[in-house]
């Protein structure tokens, strides 16, 4: 066993163990706790073993305790495979007992089970992994504290870590990605104590781990998790994440439009654009991931324009739309290096994709030339050769393209500083064979788009993390007027009232058009004379939150006549509508002149990450254009600023084909920026924002907010 200090921390004594008690190995029939002591003696576990049993006096050969009061003090790792009723008591007794771990794979615990053993976890000296977990595997050292017999259990060592919270997600990755090599497997199960965080943190400092992947289901502590990537990130080893279990925030109905577009997903990939972590979105693009990653040789990508050549035009053809779809950048090549590629193979245009298989000549040297050339150019940070490399090849055909690949084999190794790889046109297995000719430097990956996934995902991982401190505001309102709201805002649940989403709005500066709520027709009129014409007219009521869908809002309104039926139409539309909707009145405001791109600001409080802001294009379609991009807040002006440009809209008011004036977003950036410091501020209150539409004047980049929509919590 490796040497480490005498009272190691809790994973470490969980993971590199010298003594081991199992409970709940059964000495009749095959237990879950019979795999973990056959699996350890299989993998030639040298250190203590222990078993508890109430009753028999040897379990697998062992000799059996019947009592945690008989084992020795002092124990690095328990694994607690018992029936729900005895594990609170177990974890008492080993913590009593000076053990420093304990693994419980212990499924389906109550509700009051679950709660007094999270809480246990929270408290106790001792590290609790799980429950509802399969273990953990530390292949580099052969301990397989792990409940199944499982192949895993037995792969050769290698240096990607896998921290799953799902253990059979964690099995069939592992199971899947060919070559790769695992120095540890982690199932962590519930996380009541030993989180994915913890795991990442411990793995920086492992120096049989160079990378890892990760499977998450939710994250519980942002800003542990946001220490564990950065620690990793210090550690020069890249992370790659697989997130499952996408829905709406908080499991709840949605009352804006904003709620609707921002789930629990966007805020995940928030977080995980904050901290430059790439996403996969299913098994076998984080397979293409980790095979890359499990690559020593293997530089990472300055940026995402990838180099493609292939022996097929109908290939190049559609790696440039898997490309597209990816938001991968197949840039042109330089004139020098379409010259040289037509020099080097004569009759092929020299354009990027390279379809080398269009020469007339096909001279020999000429691919590998083609290669160098793609690889110097300084337009490309990566270099894809898509090939066939499928297991179903015979070997005349894998001899048929094996210049190919030791082309790319070659350039790989002589030129270093951009990543080299080959993309199966197939997601089937990889013939060993082509894996071989390509040499271990460059990876041979299952499928031409998981290849561009894991081109994609060697970009990132390269800026450093913050602090966990998110950007700061250049401004604030005053406390006490913040204060004195939350005290309004507490009192009130669902859709706030126009006047005090007005009143919120304006303490956070936000620019709102002018506009006043009035009770009648002749209200409405006194208001249209001393502000003028045109106007548009909304009804306006809390139980209404989305008032074009039944005909509560006209627009165009040019004089008194069109005013007064304006009024009468809305309040017989929305009562027909929705006959119990009390109406407090109309709000009545100008009409935002016509030179405007509509816009959408908001947020959503989720329980996890807090406010999550987003924008992008707005207008009654939202929904269906579901133009946005959403970041944490609170979020800077530059932050917003670069949210902007990720979109569509930011593209459209960025003066695309001249459709628009070149327009100015920083109106629109500093918007967003005070939203979300009124998202950041209540939290705690308020569940949703969206302002839609809030109107971009072309050119200068005025914003006008003509409508808004707050919602306070319903609990």
């Amino acid at each position: 066993m490796p040497e480490y200090p005498s009272r190691p921390d809790g994973l470490t004594a969980l993971l590199r163990p010298r003594s081991v008690v199992v409970l709940g190995a059964s000495a009749k029939k095959r237990a879950s706790g019979n795999d973990v002591l056959r699996n350890l003696r299989q993998a030639g576990y040298d250190g203590d073993l222990h078993v508890v049993h109430p009753v028999a006096s040897s379990v697998e050969g062992l000799e059996a305790v019947p009592d945690i009061g008989a084992l020795p003090t002092g124990i690095d790792a328990a694994v607690v495979s018992l029936p729900t009723p005895a594990v609170l008591d177990a974890l008492r007794g080993l913590e009593k007992a000076g053990c420093r771990s304990a693994l419980v794979p212990t499924a389906g615990l109550d509700a009051a089970t679950a709660l007094e053993v999270a809480r246990f976890a929270a408290a106790s000296d001792m590290m609790v992994h799980g429950p509802n977990c399969m273990g953990v595997i530390n292949l580099t050292d052969r301990v397989p504290l792990w409940i199944s017999d499982s192949g895993i259990t037995r792969l050769p060592a290698g240096n990607v870590a896998l921290v799953a919270q799902s253990g059979s997600a964690a099995i069939f990755i592992a199971h899947s990605t060919g070559p790769v090599r695992y120095s540890k497997i982690v199932s962590t199960g519930g996380e009541y104590g030993a989180t994915t965080a913890a795991y990442l943190s411990w793995l920086a400092r492992d120096p049989a781990t160079t990378a890892a992947g990760v499977l998450l289901e939710s994250i519980k502590d942002v800003p542990s998790f946001v220490e564990g990537v950065a620690a990793m990130r210090a550690a020069r080893k890249p992370v790659v994440v697989l997130k499952v279990g996408r829905s709406s925030v908080g499991s709840a109905a949605t009352t804006a439009h904003t709620g609707a577009l921002i789930g629990s997903g966007a805020a995940y990939q928030a977080l995980f654009d904050q901290l430059d972590l790439p996403v996969v979105t299913d098994y076998d693009e984080m397979a293409a991931v980790l095979q890359c990653l499990a690559v020593p040789e293997l530089p990472a990508a300055t940026g995402t324009r990838v180099g493609v050549i292939t022996i097929s035009g109908g290939q190049a053809a559609l790696t440039a739309d898997l490309a597209a779809d990816r938001g991968l950048t197949i840039p042109r090549f330089a004139e020098a290096t379409a010259r040289g590629l037509e020099s080097a193979m004569p009759g092929a245009l020299g354009h990027n994709p390279f379809d080398a298989g269009g020469s007339v000549e096909y001279p020999d040297g000429g691919f590998r030339r083609s290669v160098e050339l793609i690889a110097a150019d300084d337009a490309v940070d990566s270099v894809l050769v898509v090939l066939d490399a499928q297991a179903t090849m015979t070997d005349a055909e894998t001899d048929y393209e094996a210049d190919e690949f030791r082309a790319a084999r070659a350039v790989a190794e002589s030129a270093p500083g951009k990543p080299v790889v080959v993309a199966s046109s197939s997601a089937l297995s990889v013939q060993p064979r082509c894996e071989e000719q390509a040499g271990p430097a460059v990876p041979v990956l299952r499928g031409i788009g998981n290849a561009l996934v894991a081109l994609q995902a060697l970009a990132r991982n390269r800026q450093p993390v913050a602090d966990g401190v998110r950007p700061g505001a250049r401004w604030h309102p005053e406390a006490e007027a913040v204060e004195a709201l939350k005290e309004e805002v507490a009192q009130h649940r669902g859709a706030l009232s126009a006047d005090l989403t007005r009143r919120l709005l304006a303490l956070y500066g936000l620019p709102l058009v002018e506009s006043a709520v009035v009770p009648d027709a002749d209200a409405a009129v006194r208001w249209a004379d001393e502000h003028g014409y045109p106007l548009v007219v909304k009804v306006s009521s809390p139980d209404v939150p989305h008032r074009s869908d039944v005909g509560g809002v006209v627009l165009g309104v040019a004089d008194e006549a069109a005013l007064r039926q304006a009024v009468e139409d809305i309040a017989a539309r929305v009562g027909a509508a929705h006959p119990e909707a009390v109406i407090e009145g109309f709000e009545i405001q100008q009409q935002v002149a016509a030179d405007s791109t509509e816009a959408l600001l908001g947020f959503v409080a989720d329980p996890v990450f807090g406010a999550v802001t987003t924008v992008g294009t707005g207008g009654t379609l939202v929904e269906l254009y579901a133009d946005t991009a959403s970041a944490l807040s609170p979020v800077g002006p530059d932050e917003a600023a670069a949210l902007i440009n990720r979109t569509r809209l930011g593209t459209l008011l960025g003066g695309y084909r001249n459709l628009l004036p070149k327009t100015d977003t920083s109106p629109l950036a500093d918007a967003a920026h005070r939203l979300s410091l009124l998202g950041t501020d209540f939290a705690g209150l308020l569940t949703e924002a969206d302002l839609n539409p809030a109107f971009v004047q072309h050119g200068t980049g005025r914003v006008l907010i003509a409508d808004s929509l707050l919602v306070a919590r319903n609990d």
